[in-house]
């Protein structure tokens, strides 16, 4: 271990956008919020560092779910620490960091678990840095804030806005409270905005502006949707659908994810459309597995060919699918239930993926009936972002079948309906009957000849 320099402040060049420094100045809450781009955690972590390093701090670094440290902000920390050349004067400990001139601590921590009476260890703290705080519920912040009440301490929140009705949304930027400093900072205000993420927002930018003005802009999440507008899609009564070829699409689930352990695991998701002779798509069945092992949503998915006896089932390639290919298969001739299999790559950003989808349904080529599962679909398109850690696995599914349009045959185009009858005794009739005396003998003629 390096031994701290003794007597010596490091003179330290900070990376921090003009707006941002009002943050150096006292208020009891300081609110960063905007969209990607802005440097607003970078910001914070290297502000905090400093503040450390000039006299004892306790600095608590809370978000509403943490199951482990890897969703904490002790990892940007860290590579400040490191970035800034300060690693002589900081302990990195397992659950903690200290600043080994001044005696400050850095102590990280979720939310949710906590009540008004856990909490109370935390009532010497000097600084609260609240991350992701769109996500912070009521309850936490009305314990939050009471508990943190040391003479000159601060609250200070970054977060990108989600909802309009989100706790922190509602009390510091639609309302105003006096003693709280609110910046909403962005991409344009950060100087060291790079070129890779130009280009992305440029893309985005050109593809969806609303979606883009939610994920650069800052701006709240529309119920109307951002990628998915609710107005595309037809809705109609289950069973009351043309003539269809039918397909089936899947996105199958993995396990936990042990970076996320506080996440569900994802859902497996069977949708069932078909296409008719207009190249319209109808969502004709549907089933949802919630974290269920294998053997059972490869059940679910035996269960919708059987009933609705699809040309082909699309899925993903990848991991789950290598790891599970072999009991697919097993189950199919156990069950002597067939389906010809379309593997499909896994290509681009989540929000690339669902673009094909997107324009079908944009054309109002999307149909969806009036159930349960189809008004969950709905919401889960309208509330699609692209971004990770959302519950998005229908709109995977919606995606696949999208990707696999060009291989699926259109139904046959309906028999036109019969001419109708000429009125008995008229010319049309009389005119009639001699023509099918015509074609009956050229019939016999054929036949005996």
């Amino acid at each position: 271990m390096n031994a701290a320099p003794a007597n010596l402040a490091p003179q330290v060049p900070l990376q921090m956008p003009a707006k941002l420094l009002p943050l150096l100045e006292p208020r009891r809450f300081k609110i960063l919020h905007g969209g990607r781009g802005g440097a607003k955690s970078h910001t914070v972590a290297q502000i905090l560092i400093m503040l450390s390093m000039q006299r004892k701090l306790r600095i608590l670094c809370v978000r509403e779910v943490q199951k482990s440290l890897k969703q904490s902000s002790m990892q940007v920390l860290k590579d400040y620490i490191e970035r800034l050349g300060l690693s002589p004067y900081f302990d990195i400990l397992l659950t903690e960091i200290r600043c080994r001139t001044t005696g400050s601590t850095f102590e990280f921590s979720g939310l949710k678990d906590h009540t008004a009476d856990s909490i109370k260890s935390w009532e010497g703290a000097d600084i609260v840095w609240v991350e992701e705080a769109h996500s912070v519920t009521a309850r936490s912040w009305n314990v939050l804030i009471p508990t943190i009440r040391k003479a000159g301490s601060e609250i200070w929140a970054t977060f990108n806005p989600d909802q309009e009705t989100d706790y922190v949304y509602e009390r510091f930027i639609k309302n105003t409270d006096p003693n709280a400093l609110v910046i909403k900072i962005g991409w344009q205000d950060n100087p060291w905005f790079g070129a890779e993420m130009e280009d992305e927002r440029r893309a985005l930018k050109a593809v969806n502006d609303d979606l883009y003005n939610h994920v650069w802009e800052g701006h709240c999440r529309s119920l109307a949707g951002l990628l998915f507008k609710r107005k595309w899609f037809n809705r109609y009564e289950l069973g009351k659908h043309p003539a269809l070829n039918t397909f089936l699409a899947s996105d199958y689930a993995g396990g936990q994810d042990p970076d996320h352990p506080e996440r569900k695991p994802d859902n497996t998701e069977h949708g069932c459309a078909g296409l008719d002779c207009n190249g319209d798509l109808w969502f004709i069945d549907w089933y949802t597995g919630e974290g269920e092992d294998p053997d059972v949503w490869i059940q679910g998915w035996l269960t919708l060919i059987r009933r609705n006896k699809p040309l082909m089932a699309f899925e993903e390639s990848g991991v789950i699918l290598r790891t599970t290919n072999g009991s697919i298969v097993k189950a199919m001739q156990k069950a002597k239930t067939y389906v010809q299999r379309v593997s499909i790559p896994s290509a681009g950003s989540k929000a690339s993926r669902a673009l094909g989808f997107a324009m079908l349904a944009s054309a109002g080529q999307v149909w969806i009936p009036n159930t349960e599962w189809g008004d969950r679909l709905i919401n889960q398109l309208c509330a699609f972002t692209g971004q990770d850690g959302r519950a998005d696995d229908m709109v995977d599914v919606c995606g696949l079948l999208a990707r696999g349009i060009d291989q699926m045959p259109e139904a046959a185009q309906p028999p036109p309906p019969p001419a109708p009858e000429p009125k008995p005794f008229t010319d049309d009739w009389f005119a009639a009957r001699d023509n099918a005396d015509k074609r009956t003998a050229v019939d016999r003629d054929r036949y005996y000849r």
